[in-house]
């Protein structure tokens, strides 16, 4: 039984006021439920990581190309920038992660404060991918890191009788992963996770006021 279902057959009951059931029970729902949006964490957290680190090897790899045939210096910076994006989103990452572990420590071991605690861990998804603004900012240094390696790769490789314009594609490409992808993520986080942020918060404002 999930935290939906167990709160639906609690307001079916008319012998006990909801706050006096089961809240053992539901205290094992909600810690059951916070660790099914944990591993989520940590399998975004771990392709973040993946890729990132191999996107910065690819980006540190043609930084040492541009360095070995002293290609221009706008080239070599791009190359530093496009690795250096890369770092920085999973430096982003790790600090928000760790910031948000060290706010979860701080509630108890209670009925409320393990609906604190799932509340906190809502509000964080909801603050990264909530907002159209807020998950484009998520993916900004993964998308810039791509159009810099991939501009990379061009001018390094680039044959004088071939016209830049034959790559204008990639730019749709990131744009459209820059935008409309954030775009259509938050929209689904915002489904997925208001509604239940609205539920626990309500629930926690009925526990308060049956004391």
């Amino acid at each position: 039984m999930n935290f939906d279902q167990m709160l639906e057959t609690w307001k079916a009951q008319d012998e006990a006021p909801l706050y006096g059931v089961n809240s053992d029970l539901l205290q094992l729902v909600l810690e059951h439920e916070r660790a099914d949006i944990r591993r989520q964490l940590r399998r975004e957290q771990w392709a973040t990581y993946g890729l990132g680190m191999g996107m910065a090897a690819f980006a540190g790899f043609w930084l040492w190309v541009a360095i070995l045939r002293a290609a221009p210096v706008l080239t070599t910076v791009a190359a530093g920038a496009g690795t250096a994006a890369f770092a920085l989103g999973m430096a982003a990452l790790w600090l928000s992660l760790r910031r948000q572990r060290r706010r979860e420590r701080q509630f108890g071991n209670t009925l409320r404060e393990e609906i604190a605690r799932n509340l906190s861990l809502l509000d964080y998804q909801l603050s990264r991918f909530g907002r159209w603004s807020a998950a484009m900012l998520w993916t900004a240094p993964m998308m810039v890191g791509c159009g810099l390696v991939y501009w990379l790769m061009i001018e390094v490789n680039h044959d004088p009788g071939e016209s830049r314009w034959d790559h204008a594609w990639i730019v749709i490409v990131l744009v459209w992963m820059g935008v409309f992808l954030p775009y259509a993520g938050s929209r689904d986080v915002q489904k997925k996770l208001e509604p239940r942020r609205q539920r626990l918060a309500e629930l926690l404002e009925t526990l308060n006021a049956g004391e």
